[in-house]
């Protein structure tokens, strides 16, 4: 349950400031109609970004010029080594799928599918990392606020996607 609510928690934190996020691509083929957890991510990032993004955020969670700076260097510290390791998993996850439609054997695709389970540990500990570092920019008021925020966010998105929505966004914290 901590996993679960720490990593729903960086990838609120991670979205709704800037950053952007890659999900797990599940084992189908590239045929089925089966809406993916990279999907639901998305379209989850696009209705953030209908409430304004991050500019609209730091104006509700009222940050001070020097917060907003904080705010924005941290992103940046973390962006370049999180868009990495995103490209390396994104590159990983598309040679499971060759691997799993073609005659590979069962030793390399595990092999191939440990190498995907650490990348995306990795990409969860910069991005919780960065939370904390993030976190520790705002004073309790703002916490308590962005958290209210964040459920109205998540209420939104369960509405509009329903079913479609990855169970580990489904959770609240």
């Amino acid at each position: 349950m901590f996993n679960r609510s720490t990593a729903l928690l960086t990838v609120l934190f991670a979205i709704s400031f800037g950053s952007r996020m890659v999900s797990a691509t599940p084992l189908v083929s590239p045929s089925a109609s089966v809406q993916s957890p990279q999907s639901a991510l998305f379209a989850q990032n696009r209705l953030i970004r209908k409430d304004g993004g991050p500019d609209q955020l730091m104006k509700q969670l009222n940050l001070t010029s020097q917060q907003q700076q904080q705010l924005t260097a941290i992103r940046q510290k973390y962006q370049g080594q999180m868009e990495q390791l995103r490209e390396q998993l994104r590159k990983n996850q598309a040679e499971l799928r060759t691997m799993m439609d073609g005659t590979t054997p069962a030793n390399t695709i595990t092999a191939k599918h440990d190498q995907i389970i650490g990348l995306r540990q990795q990409l969860d500990k910069l991005r919780f990392q960065s939370m904390l570092e993030s976190r520790e920019v705002l004073n309790p008021d703002q916490r308590k606020q962005f958290a209210q925020i964040m459920n109205q966010r998540r209420a939104k998105i369960r509405s509009r996607m329903g079913d479609r929505l990855p169970p580990d966004l489904d959770t609240q914290p």
